[in-house]
């Protein structure tokens, strides 16, 4: 690696875990879609 590429290589990590600390659903593919994690958070039983 080179000196410039130190800042970007735990960004993707770091965006995933907030993603899964604020729905609680593990985002393993990128990019991290608003529709992917839309579709993998479980709803509420409203029956």
């Amino acid at each position: 690696k080179g000196i410039g590429e130190l800042g970007i290589v735990g960004a993707p990590a770091a965006i995933a875990n907030a993603v899964w600390h604020a729905t609680g659903v593990r985002q393993r593919d990128l990019p991290i879609r608003p529709d992917r994690v839309i579709d993998t958070h479980p709803r509420p039983n409203t029956a």
